[in-house]
Parts: structure tokens; sequence; C-alpha cells
């Protein structure tokens, strides 16, 4: 099996077809055909379905492809890993980061970042694990800093816990029931249902019940940043988020802390990456940064789910 083979494969998944394919890869269909026949004589299984619009990868397909962007993600960043450690600050850094980093780590970690290796390329992306897991593991992403998904984590990653974090209850600036200190007043309100479990309205409720309360009636649910502050400085809608939102001095003017008596626990911050995988000179001095940022010594180690070292 050949590294060509697997670019082709590739190539045909994100074209939908053996021509476009050959056009992005600067190579004759004919090429582009033989490496497909010589990859599943290899396999022993056909990899597509040959339609009217192009063609499709059938099952097979769907589930090699998985392994080849792997693969060839793998050696790109191997290419990378050498050019690095020959001295070049070269190359490129991929992160998932939830918002709660961007508010409280991100303007810590950036700027540090880009003044010691200004030629690299960072690509950072907001999400929580559960959507970014398929790109952690294909190899897209080198690692997730942001709240510590549910559950037992698989083995094929390492965690490793930056801080504990808190949730609290935020609404806009001047809101009405700003002056309330206890969650029974804030019930009648209109609430943005977030959160890091799904159904999200179980993890929502559980705000409520944990204290002998029942859940508002009146609630919409939304995940990312743009929406939640468009609700929230447009309407009198409430919403349970990271401290970090009202830490940071984006929303000082616009959003404010309802200061209720009730503990908020929220989901702790954590680092996750693959464990067989090392990471490349750039990702692992990023990945640093986010723990010295963190006030987490580095050890060069990580930590389990359970929070034991690994």
């Amino acid at each position: 099996m050949k590294l060509h083979h697997l670019r082709n494969l590739v190539a045909v998944a994100d074209a939908g077809s053996i021509r476009g394919a050959a056009r992005a890869q600067g190579l004759a269909q004919p090429a582009i055909t033989r490496g497909l026949r010589d990859l599943e004589k290899e396999l022993g299984v056909p990899l597509l379905e040959r339609h009217g619009k192009g063609v499709s990868l059938n099952v097979y397909g769907q589930s090699f492809v998985v392994r080849a962007r792997s693969v060839l993600l793998d050696v790109e960043r191997g290419r990378q890993e050498i050019e690095q450690i020959k001295g070049k600050g070269e190359g490129t850094v991929n992160a998932g980061l939830s918002s709660a980093v961007f508010l409280s780590l991100v303007p810590e970690v950036y700027p540090s970042f880009r003044k010691s290796f200004p030629d690299a390329r960072l690509s950072l992306v907001e999400g929580l694990f559960p959507a970014l897991e398929p790109q952690l593991k294909d190899g897209s992403l080198d690692f997730y800093v942001g709240p510590r998904p549910v559950g037992e984590l698989d083995k094929f990653y390492t965690l490793q816990l930056l801080f504990r974090n808190q949730r609290v209850v935020v609404g806009r600036k001047g809101h009405p029931l700003a002056h309330a200190r206890s969650l029974r007043e804030l019930i009648n309100a209109e609430w943005i249902m977030t959160g890091v479990r799904q159904p999200v309205e179980v993890e929502f409720e559980e705000q409520f019940s944990a204290h002998g309360l029942p859940a508002p009636r009146s609630v919409t649910e939304t995940m990312t940043t743009l929406p939640i502050v468009a609700l929230l400085t447009s309407s009198d809608a409430l919403a349970f988020l990271p401290q970090q939102w009202i830490n940071s001095p984006i929303f000082r003017d616009s959003l404010q802390e309802i200061r209720v008596g009730e503990a908020l626990d929220g989901p702790d911050i954590v680092l996750i990456r693959r464990s067989a995988m090392p990471l490349t000179p750039l990702a692992e001095k990023l990945a640093v940064l986010f723990e010295r940022a963190s006030g987490t010594p580095f050890t060069g180690r990580a930590t389990g789910a359970a929070g034991s070292a690994v």
C-alpha cells in the first residue's frame, strides 16, 4: 500500500468524482482509477459505488478513508516535526477550544506563542469535545482544551486536568432581576439552555433540581458563543455560563452576573490529546502555554479520565 493510493482515495471522497479528484491532484483520470483498483485489490473489497453523478464511498470506503486521512495527516506532521527539530519555527498547529478557554486562557497564550513562533500557522476552532472528537481522532486537531467530557474517556486519548471551573447566572447589564439572590426568584425568567451533555435539558434541569426547585418552562436552546451573546444582550433571558464570561473584558459592559446563593458547579477544564501519537514540537509548545496559563505546572505527563497519572 502506497501513500499515493491513500491520497487518491481521500481526493475522490472530497471531490465526489474521479474527474474532480484527478483535477485536484494534478493527475490524469486513468492514474487515479488504477490507484484505486490497486488499493481495492490489496484490501480485497470494493471501496466505491458508481452512479450517474459520479462516485461515492461504500461502507468499506467510508470506514477506510478515516484511516487514510489519519495516516496522511500524521505523515505531514512527521515532515513538519523534522523541520521544527531542525530549528525552523514553521508548521501548522490545530487546537480545539471551548468558549471558556478562548475567554480565559487564549488572551495570555496567543501573544506568547506568536512572539516565539511568528512563522507558524495557527488554527483555533471553537467547540466542545463531542463535536470536535472526530477531528481529534483522525489527527485534524492536535489537541483539545475545554470542559471534561461526560463519561469514561476512550483509551485512545490522555487527559490532563487544567483547572476546576464554576458556572454563574448571566444576564444583560441592567437586567430587571439583577438583585435576585436565589434561583427560586429566577424560575419564571426566560432561560437559554447550554451545556456539555446531551440532551442539554437534563443538565439544565439538574441545576434547579439539585436545590429542590422545578425547572423553568420558558427556555431556548443554543450552543455557540455568538447566538448566546445575541440573545442575552437583546432580551431579558438568562443562562448558566462558565465564570470566564463575566471575567472577560469583552463582555464587561454588556453582561453581568446575577449573584445567587446556590453553588453552581461547572465541568473541569482539561487538555486532551491522542495517546499513541506525540505532538509536534510546535503543538507541544502551544499545549505547554495552555498548561502554564491555567496554573498547572508542566510535567510532560497527561492524566486519565479519573485524574490519575498515565
